[in-house]
């Protein structure tokens, strides 16, 4: 499952997670809690919401989607070695994959390691199933990355917007290169 791009001065690599991810994964997670910021003054209550938010959206996972592909992003930097930075978990079903989370700590958004992960993602797919679903709030930047890359949307209302990528029509106009190792 590991893949691996050159990436400026560091490597970035997908690799499966493992429960030792799991303080990474919770680290993560509150990271990409911007709603609660108003709570962070009391540091024990937001804590204790992140931690709630956390082990719901846990469970709900595990519930929705068992047998979803867990891969952590990581980079590989000559100063600090591997370093986890970022996450994707796919639900991989014959007629479509969804990208049921995808996450990178603040300090890496913004570098181009979302787009690549997504790319890895879409080739894998269009090798498996043809079309590439996610979900998206519509305040979330990184809606404008998902249309960059070809998904367009099939339903929008006020909290989330849902999007497609026909892999199997995209690669009628786009060449796709040869994927790199399975997810």
């Amino acid at each position: 499952m590991t893949q691996i791009i050159e990436n400026g001065p560091a490597t970035c690599f997908l690799r499966p997670a493992q429960p030792e991810d799991e303080e990474f994964l919770f680290r993560l997670f509150a990271d990409s809690q911007e709603h609660l910021a108003v709570f962070r003054s009391n540091e024990a209550l937001y804590k204790s919401l992140v931690e709630m938010q956390y082990q719901g959206r846990k469970l709900h996972y595990a519930a929705e989607y068992p047998e979803a592909v867990n891969a952590i992003l990581c980079i590989e930097d000559e100063a600090e070695g591997a370093m986890p930075v970022g996450r994707l978990l796919v639900d991989c079903q014959p007629d479509c994959w969804r990208i049921v989370d995808i996450a990178l700590l603040a300090v890496y958004r913004g570098k181009g390691l979302g787009g690549w992960a997504l790319k890895q993602c879409q080739q894998q797919c269009g090798e498996a199933a043809g079309k590439l679903a996610l979900e998206v709030r519509p305040d979330n930047r990184a809606r404008r990355l998902y249309e960059r890359l070809g998904f367009h949307v099939t339903h929008e209302d006020l909290l989330t917007v849902e999007m497609v990528l026909d892999i199997v029509n995209l690669a009628n106009t786009t060449r796709i290169e040869p994927s790199v190792a399975a997810l």
